[in-house]
């Protein structure tokens, strides 16, 4: 949990779970994750008698879970976003008709039929439990992967102090979420051919070495005979992965790290 890396997927899966009512921690998930890769990994080799070959089943077992995990990120991301400016709409015309802050979210919470509707939802119920305005804007505030739904926290925050009309400031910010969407949605298909080729040249090494180990067992052996065999080894190694960081984090336009 120290590498953010493997810090920030557990959390993704996290939430990932909790949205479908399976509660869990960050702890948890990399501890099954590592009992389930030990137990293919053990299976893989006594089925055929190869350690590589077991080893090679876990390493495609999981690139696969990461890839499920980062798509299912990608498409809760997606759809916050799609619905981000019919929020700014609602939100401007229950301020234009003077709706108190409690009013103002469950009214954008019944508008909102996707995920951002529950998020609303949630908002209204901590006003309603008897929290505070600045505990329940917190909720928008901590979806940093979604940083345009910190606009929307502060927007509600500065009607509920002010009063004043926000009309204009939520139409040009709704102009420009938009904007940014389109150029999202447009950059996603230009990069979709280079992403699906940086998931092959992730997930093919461990397929190949399951293949070739299946086929013809010991074919690693040699490098395993000498120094220079194992340093060869270990450079091949060393490169493969320098490679797929460096192609991923190429990729990485929205901003995270894999």
């Amino acid at each position: 949990m120290r590498r953010p890396a493997v810090r920030r997927y557990a959390l993704w899966a996290q939430l990932s779970l909790e949205q479908r009512g399976i509660g869990t921690s960050p702890d948890a998930l990399i501890s099954l994750v590592l009992a389930a890769l030990v137990t293919v990994a053990v299976l893989g080799c006594l089925i055929v008698g190869s350690p590589v070959f077991g080893a090679a089943v876990a390493g495609c077992a999981l690139v696969v879970l990461c890839a499920a995990v980062r798509s299912d990120v990608e498409r809760r991301e997606a759809a916050l976003r799609d619905e981000i400016p019919d929020a700014l709409r609602s939100l401007g015309v229950c301020f234009k008709a003077g709706l108190s802050l409690a009013q103002t979210l469950r009214q954008t919470a019944s508008e909102m039929k996707g995920p951002l509707g529950s998020l609303f939802l949630s908002s209204a119920l901590v006003l309603d439990a008897g929290g505070t305005t600045s505990e329940s804007l917190a909720l928008f505030r901590q979806r940093t992967d979604v940083p345009e739904l910190a606009f929307v926290a502060v927007a509600l925050n500065v009607q509920h102090r002010s009063g004043g009309s926000l009309s204009a400031v939520l139409d040009a910010a709704r102009q420009s979420v938009e904007s940014e969407i389109e150029l999202a949605r447009s950059l996603k298909v230009q990069t979709a051919q280079a992403q699906l080729s940086a998931r092959i040249v992730t997930a093919m090494p461990f397929v190949l070495i399951a293949l070739f180990s299946l086929l013809s067992p010991g074919f690693l052996s040699p490098f395993f005979e000498s120094v220079a065999g194992m340093a060869l080894l270990g450079a091949a190694l060393l490169m493969q992965a320098a490679g797929v960081v460096i192609v991923h984090r190429m990729l990485d336009v929205g901003g995270r790290r894999s």
